[in-house]
């Protein structure tokens, strides 16, 4: 998963960037930059990865993303698919970090901001009651016009330095070690991955995509990412397994071939090792759980 690094391209006087996407799917490398970013991603399924940490996303999902922190949101295999009425739709805000940091920081009252944007360096996922008011404000920023829009940026930002509801997604001790001059090499075995873990994937497969041994592959996997490849195809199939087993009426024998795996042995294992409980006892507690706004 080695990110590229991109520059924002924003006018000389901008202090922040707001886009919309309504795609058919999210055409997203993996990546980073110098600027924080908020992800709202308003009608949408996929993988997200910030940093190590790779998880589902669904409708509603918002993210706050530091700088310099490798991410990306991949969409579900059926997005690339031949259904016209299936759209990825999401609002992204870029915010300058010289902005926040030289401009604003230095404001009386912003000791919670500070705070936010330091944890920020691992990703911030908001979810219940602190998402639902977030999403609401991000949803009218981009159409919003002259100070409404800053004074509605300053709202979320606020809420979000308020947020007890949000969850930090890196490892404590991710670091980025990633230059402006490496390869997009990783971000191909990614993208590979993504459209084909419910297939048979294997070490040499990946590492074709890569261009390079199956054993040098292999490290360099391992040193990139703090994990092995094979752990890492595990994440993205039980991950997936997890969304069939909460909202589909199939059977656990079922949500494991479709999610790559040849053996429900296997496949029990490995959701076992990742999540700390089997399909079933997952399925029965998700589904006794009320609906969470994300």
């Amino acid at each position: 998963m080695k990110p590229l690094l991109i520059d924002l391209d924003y006018s000389l006087t901008d202090t922040f960037m707001i886009k919309e996407l309504n795609v058919p799917y999210f055409t997203n490398t993996h990546h980073f930059h110098k600027d924080y970013e908020i992800v709202f991603v308003k009608k949408s399924t996929g993988k997200r990865i910030v940093g190590d940490h790779v998880d589902n996303f669904n409708d509603g999902d918002i993210v706050f993303v530091g700088p310099d922190l490798p991410h990306a949101w991949f969409n579900d295999s059926t997005y690339y698919g031949q259904q016209d009425d299936l759209l990825a739709q999401s609002v992204v805000i870029y915010l300058k970090r010289t902005w926040l940091e030289r401009d604003v920081l230095p404001l009386p009252q912003t000791g919670k901001l500070k705070n936010m944007l330091e944890n920020s360096r691992r990703g911030i996922r908001f979810y219940g009651e602190a998402a639902s008011q977030i999403s609401r404000l991000v949803s009218g920023i981009y159409r919003a016009e002259g100070f409404r829009q800053v004074a509605d940026l300053f709202t979320v930002l606020s809420l979000m330095s308020e947020a007890k509801e949000c969850e930090l997604l890196a490892g404590i001790n991710y670091l980025n070690t990633h230059s402006e001059n490496e390869t997009a090499r990783l971000n191909r075995v990614y993208e590979y991955v993504m459209r084909n873990f419910s297939s048979e994937i294997s070490l040499e497969d990946a590492a074709d995509v890569a261009n390079m041994t199956a054993n040098a592959f292999s490290r360099y996997f391992k040193k990139q990412t703090q994990k092995n490849f094979s752990q890492f195809v595990n994440e993205i199939r039980i991950g997936h397994a997890c969304r069939l087993l909460a909202k589909k009426d199939k059977s656990v024998t079922e949500v494991c071939y479709e999610s790559g795996y040849q053996s429900v042995t296997n496949f029990n294992k490995f959701f076992r090792r990742i999540t700390g409980k089997s399909p079933v006892k997952y399925r029965r507690e998700i589904r006794a759980t009320p609906a969470q706004s994300l």
